[in-house]
């Protein structure tokens, strides 16, 4: 038989705190920030399931959307509307971050009797941040000794503009798309701090590209400013430049809707 996989897409609502009990209250801020917040702060989270499976040959389907549709929420019903540190068995001694939420997610879909195969979840916490988990970054990681692999997603967004001729100018806004992989640190329950990426960006790209002529940098003085170079020299910048990992692919998409990628 053949085999194909689908994607779905469903939304949730929960909200949640980063804090470690074994730091004291100044260490807490200083790491998590306005994530630390006692009251907590919440999220519509946007949950994508990409499931493999062989195709049936009466229905033409892996399966029954319908039925899809109510399996994942019988994982997602104890999630929704909930304090995920209070409200959740998941996080008694783990934080709440989007990379354990998504670990978290994939065991328990992965164990749903009456689903197909997994073969990749993405968590998206807004529409800057995602955390992804595939069946081949887990298989990477199958050492006791080893945390799981997983991988985050940061977006950014700056304006530019480049010379399109000699006489015109095309005005230009583009997403960066920076995705990091590695193991979920036990202490902050994350891969990176988002803080320090966050600066770190803001510091390397951005202020050194948004609202300038790109064509009259010195970057592009040698090659032009294409989506495919931007990737690129993205990628060198940060290179050894952010804390916890390395940048292991970027994205540049512009309002023209064309997206390019570089990987490392």
């Amino acid at each position: 038989m053949s085999k194909a996989t689908l994607t779905k897409r469903l939304e949730f609502c929960s909200s949640h705190r980063y804090h470690n009990p074994d730091w004291d209250d100044a260490k807490n801020r200083q790491v998590f920030g306005a994530c630390n917040n006692v009251n907590t702060h919440g999220h519509n989270y946007l949950l994508e399931v990409t499931l493999c499976g062989e195709i049936d040959p009466v229905t033409g389907m892996i399966i029954n959307l319908y039925d899809l549709k109510l399996h994942l929420w019988d994982v997602l019903i104890e999630f929704d509307h909930k304090n995920l540190n209070l409200d959740t068995p998941y996080f008694a001694n783990r934080i709440p971050t989007t990379e354990n939420l998504a670990l978290t997610l994939w065991n328990l879909l992965e164990k749903h009797p009456k689903l197909p195969d997994l073969d990749r979840i993405r968590l998206y916490e807004d529409e800057t941040l995602f955390a992804e988990v595939t069946r081949q970054s887990l298989e990477k990681s199958q050492s006791p000794a080893t945390a799981p692999l997983t991988t985050i997603t940061r977006n950014y967004c700056f304006s530019s503009a480049m010379n399109i001729s000699t006489e015109l100018v095309g005005a230009y806004n583009y997403t960066i798309g920076l995705t990091i992989d590695g193991p979920i640190d036990s202490e902050t329950g994350q891969i990176i701090n988002l803080e320090q990426l966050d600066e770190r960006v803001q510091a390397k790209i951005i202020q050194r590209w948004n609202h300038k002529n790109l064509s009259l940098e010195s970057d592009f003085q040698q090659t032009p400013p294409t989506k495919e170079n931007l990737a690129q020299i993205i990628s060198q910048t940060l290179d050894g430049n952010i804390p916890q990992g390395a940048v292991t692919r970027v994205t540049v998409s512009d309002n023209c809707h064309a997206t390019a990628t570089y990987q490392t």
